[in-house]
């Protein structure tokens, strides 16, 4: 259940979560999402009073976080926390005992259907990533193909992989991208997609190489810093 309260000129959304297995309240807060899980005895009233006597630390921590280079939580692939995707945090929600394990997303929120009884974290886990690397497949495939157009700088062929401690490489006219790339901003894939098409002409990291980045993505020094704090989260 999604709600709305204001403070000062700025409307707050949050979502509401009640289950009996709560023994106390408790409000999570990131970039995006204001999430407050709770008793299942617990009125919409008293939650909305709770919210309200909150929202100036809510204002405050939501502000710091759009402050940061990165505002992407790590996920912990819990029920009802967030995973990431296209730089933003979307809430997860869990539903047991499918009829297949499969992913919906409407409205920035995932919902993760399982086959079984219990929500194991690396099943959840499983399930997300193998729906973010349909995702970029094609995502990544065609921004490449009209970066590769943009620049003059096409490659050969394009390869998406779940990679470890990278987020892409280029050899012999061949790029490949990291899968885990969906969860960064826009312009942060951008910058990496530009990165690897620029070492199709020049291998190494010289003065030359850097020359050519800039010319394609000028602001490269801001995605740089973003993207080394972005890698601890997310690679």
């Amino acid at each position: 259940m999604t709600n709305k309260i204001k403070f000062g000129s700025t409307v707050i959304p949050y979502t509401i979560f009640k289950t009996k297995r709560r023994k106390t309240s408790q409000i999570s807060v990131d970039k995006d999402n204001v999430v407050v899980r709770t008793l299942l005895t617990k009125s919409n009233g008293e939650i909305k009073q709770m919210i309200q006597n909150k929202a100036k630390w809510i204002f405050e921590k939501q502000d710091q976080f759009r402050k940061q280079k990165s505002g992407i939580v790590k996920p912990t692939f819990s029920k009802d926390t967030t995973v990431p995707y296209l730089g933003k945090n979307c809430i997860l929600k869990i539903n047991l005992e499918q009829k297949k394990n499969s992913v919906k997303f409407i409205n920035s929120q995932f919902t993760i259907n399982l086959v079984g009884k219990r929500s194991f974290k690396r099943e959840v886990q499983k399930v997300y990533d193998e729906w973010l690397t349909t995702k970029a497949t094609k995502y990544l495939e065609t921004r490449t193909g009209k970066l590769g157009v943009k620049t003059g700088l096409k490659p050969s062929k394009i390869t998406i992989k779940g990679l470890k401690g990278r987020w892409g490489s280029a050899s012999r006219g061949t790029i490949t991208l990291n899968s885990n790339l969906m969860k960064c901003p826009k312009d942060a894939i951008d910058y990496i997609i530009i990165h690897e098409l620029c070492h199709l002409k020049i291998k190494d990291h010289s003065h030359r190489y850097w020359n050519l980045v800039r010319k394609h993505y000028p602001k490269y020094e801001e995605k740089v810093k973003e993207l080394e704090i972005l890698s601890r989260i997310i690679l």
